[in-house]
């Protein structure tokens, strides 16, 4: 059965009787697994959800009844003290079902210890695995541009208070090795899952990968534009579409994540089914879209490769239809507003704001950008309290698309539209 099978069952079956007592904030366990001691961290949020994260290295979403039985499986209660406590707690639900549900979260907890190449967190942008709102104590993961470890330490110590257990690291064309390899050792050390978003040819530099490997990093995120080599290198590089081929086939064969960044822009778009099923081959089935857009007619006259916003859902559509049928796993990021004072190729290397709508963007001096809309701070990490920044009205939609996902009538079944029609420049992450 699917992690998101199991979980499905454990937010649809079991409803609180009254709201559940655990605090939300984080806890931290060790427990002894068949592949030795497995570390373990449960953040609790307001609503009695949580997040599951094991080793730093993989994740999980559970309901309020999930967290209540991670939690006792943790403290090693023994079965009958947790089904027990599941029946003065939830209704809803018979012991049978109850005793199922514990059976599925037992091997979840198996699952996190050992998750492979397998991308590190499970089911935390699917909306529909949580029928009621999710109260979230802070965003699940942030993106923060590559930096000095002096100056990315405090950043990283801030992130894990605040209760942010995700990390990936965005690496500018020609980084310092270095620097990224203590970023991700240092993201570890604390307990974080992290990742890293890089060109591909920036991470063969000689020996990174190994080192990224043995450092821990959980995934590795580069763009991948086209089948075609020539138009690949014309937005990231002599030789990156052949260092993009490299990186997949090493990464698959250390069982490290990756993560493909599939850019739309007017260039690519006819052939992108073709290119989708070609890395499917190749042994990942893990995808991020980015679409460039734009409002302005003078600009989408231009043809420099801005998608026009309002052919947004025909082409999301179709997209989604494939990477069903092939059942891949895609993430939306929020749809980024075509910058006229960047060429199309430094826009693309730059990259999205941060990876999707669970996530948040930290600038190297500690400004917190919200995924959508203007580029606008909400304070600032090192300055600043968690709530302050928090409940700043530049979180307002963010916190609105998170706790309740809404469609509009016209495209009420694309995951695109989930947070904001993507025809809207109100829900792109606009330009600065």
């Amino acid at each position: 059965m699917k992690v998101s099978d199991w979980l499905q069952q454990l937010y649809s079956r079991i409803r609180p009787k009254e709201p559940v007592v655990i605090p939300p904030g984080m806890m931290h366990y060790l427990r002894e697994t068949e592949n030795g001691i497995a570390r373990f961290h449960l953040r609790v949020e307001r609503d009695g959800s949580g997040l599951l994260i094991a080793n730093a290295a993989a994740s999980a979403r559970l309901s309020p009844s999930g967290v209540v039985i991670a939690k006792a499986l943790l403290e090693e209660r023994d079965e009958a003290e947790v089904l027990e406590h599941l029946k003065n707690t939830f209704r809803g639900a018979s012991p049978e079902a109850m005793r199922n549900d514990i059976a599925l979260v037992k091997a979840l907890l198996e699952q996190l210890t050992a998750p492979g190449d397998a991308y590190p967190v499970f089911n935390l942008d699917d909306a529909a695995l949580s029928p009621d709102a999710a109260e979230l104590i802070a965003p699940l993961q942030a993106a923060v541009p590559l930096a000095p470890a002096e100056t990315l330490r405090p950043l990283l110590k801030r992130l894990w208070e605040v209760g942010i257990p995700h990390v990936t690291f965005f690496a500018p064309p020609a980084f310092c090795a270095a620097d990224l390899i203590q970023a991700v050792e240092h993201a570890e050390d604390l307990g974080m899952i992290a990742g890293v978003r890089a060109r591909a040819s920036d991470l063969l530099q000689e020996g990174l990968l190994n080192d990224l490997q043995v450092a821990g990093v959980d995934h590795v995120t580069f763009p991948y534009a086209a089948l075609d080599a020539e138009l690949h290198d014309a937005l990231f590089g002599a030789g990156d579409h052949q260092a993009a081929d490299t990186a997949l086939a090493w990464l698959e064969e250390n069982e490290i994540c990756a993560s493909i960044e599939i850019p739309w822009i007017e260039n690519t778009l006819p052939k992108l089914e073709a290119m989708i099923h070609s890395l499917l081959d190749r042994g990942t089935d893990n995808f991020s879209f980015v679409a460039y857009v734009t409002k302005d007619p003078a600009l989408a006259g231009q043809h420099d490769g801005a998608l026009d916003a309002d052919a947004m859902p025909q082409i999301a559509a179709i997209v989604e239809e494939s990477a069903h049928e092939v059942q891949a796993r895609f993430l939306w990021e929020p749809p980024v507003e075509r910058n006229p004072a960047q060429t199309l190729a430094e826009q693309l290397q730059q990259g999205p704001r941060c990876a999707g709508d669970v996530a948040v963007r930290v600038e190297s001096d500690g400004r917190v950008i919200p995924p959508r809309g203007p580029y606008q701070s909400a304070g600032n990490l090192l300055q600043d309290s968690w709530d302050v920044i928090w409940n700043h009205e530049a979180f307002r939609r963010y916190r609105e698309r998170v706790e309740a996902p809404t469609r509009c009538e016209l495209c009420p079944g694309l995951v695109i539209c989930a947070a904001d029609c993507p025809r809207e420049r109100s829900g792109w992450a606009q330009k600065p």
